[in-house]
């Protein structure tokens, strides 16, 4: 059996409301996306859903030493096995409780498919003018003995002025093969400030298919850093709504791949009011025979004067056999804008690492050195230092040298 046949079977056996069974059978009769959609021109499900997963198999056991080995060390920890909540702080000003439904706008099929199944997740709300210093994380961990196919769903409202932050990391422990349908809102009110890191090092026999939609009022401010490093497919969609006039939106994204590995960047900014900006920086590093695709649109709306907004997507071949697929995109509707994109595909520079071989530097340290330089804009943009740090140490990892500087 493939996964849409347990797919089937789970639904029959759960008897679906009303609401969520016609989800379910509008999913059904589109079926999961295919190379010949635009959205999913360079991405491929075919393999994977072709695989047994069961739906929503439950997790097992987690010791105090795995969400050490995997945690940055923060007070507050959210966590999560098998997708039930285990464990929450307690935090003056902010709400968290399991799994709550609620729509969204999104209307593509995996959305879909997450709304009709889903019954895992969080739900956090955060008080009007409520300032959280110290960063919440958000540890999702899989741990079962079958190959399983898991839904998340997670809702955050954050109040007027309030300012928080979070770092979240999904893991597989066990060898069975996890695939993980992982969707989050994020509502932030006037004059609030959000920042969001995504550690992506999961197991290599780990699939995430990501969705985060964040809505934006006046003088908003968001930040989402996500960094792939692990797991075997990656898929995010990062999409904002700014609707308010005077917000930020700010993403930076790290991708370093080896082996066969795949990651996928989708960004979708919808300039909706005037005097808002964006900015977007994703660098990918790709060795083995990894594969990236960076597909970034950024709308700016016919009344959305003044709109200054900025993509580029870096890139980096470091073997003959590495791809990288690359889409930038503007649609523009309002003339008194300040717009542009731009995207790089390239090796190291050879007169760079004739340079510093010349001053007695080994080749090997040399290209890393090199390398290491080319991802540093994106890790300096990152304003926690436990999650700069991290991503220091998994960059050196990936590239195999120890390297005692900082970027």
């Amino acid at each position: 059996m493939g996964l849409i046949d347990n797919i089937k079977s789970f639904s029959e056996k759960e008897k679906l409301g009303a609401d969520k069974n016609g989800l379910l059978q509008s999913f059904l009769a589109k079926g999961f996306p295919t190379i010949k959609e635009e959205e999913w021109k360079y991405t491929s499900l075919k393999k994977i859903v072709s695989d047994d997963f069961l739906v929503e198999g439950n997790g097992a056991t987690i010791s105090e030493s795995d969400i050490e080995k995997y945690t940055l060390g923060f007070e507050n920890k959210i966590i999560f096995l098998g997708g039930d909540l285990i464990s929450k702080p307690n935090i003056m000003g902010v709400s968290i409780s399991d799994f709550s439904d609620f729509e969204t706008k999104t209307s593509d099929a995996i959305s879909g498919l997450n709304s009709a199944l889903a019954k895992k997740g969080f739900t956090i709300q955060v008080d009007a003018n409520t300032i959280i210093e110290n960063p919440i994380e958000i540890l999702f961990f899989s741990n079962t003995k079958n190959d399983n196919f898991v839904q998340h769903r997670n809702k955050i409202v954050v109040g007027d002025n309030a300012q928080i932050k979070f770092v979240e990391r999904i893991q597989n422990l066990s060898d069975a093969k996890c695939f993980v349908n992982h969707f989050t809102q994020i509502s932030i009110g006037e004059n609030a400030n959000v920042e969001y890191n995504k550690i992506q090092d999961n197991s290599a026999n780990s699939i995430l298919i990501d969705n985060m939609n964040i809505y934006q009022l006046q003088d908003a401010n968001a930040i989402v850093n996500t960094l792939i490093f692990g797991g075997a497919f990656t898929r995010n969609t990062l999409s904002f709504e700014q609707n308010g006039s005077n917000c930020d939106s700010n993403m930076n994204g790290i991708s370093i791949l080896d082996n066969n590995q795949f990651a996928d960047n989708h960004t979708f900014v919808d300039h909706k009011q005037p005097h808002c900006r964006s900015n977007e920086m994703y660098k990918g590093i790709y060795l083995g025979n990894s594969k990236g695709v960076f597909n970034g649109k950024i709308m700016v709306r016919p009344d959305a004067q003044k709109i200054d907004a900025f993509q580029s997507n870096n890139n980096l071949l470091l073997s003959d056999s590495s791809t990288i697929d690359s889409k930038p995109q503007l649609e523009i509707y309002a003339d008194d804008v300040k717009c542009s994109h731009g995207c790089t595909i390239g090796q190291l520079d050879d007169d760079a690492l004739f340079y510093m071989r010349s001053r007695g530097i080994r080749e090997k340290e040399a290209r890393a050195v090199l390398t290491y330089a080319f991802a540093s804009d994106a890790v300096n943009n990152m304003n926690i230092p436990e999650v700069k740090k991290m991503a220091q140490k998994l960059i050196t990892k990936k590239l195999n040298v120890d390297l005692d500087f900082n970027l």
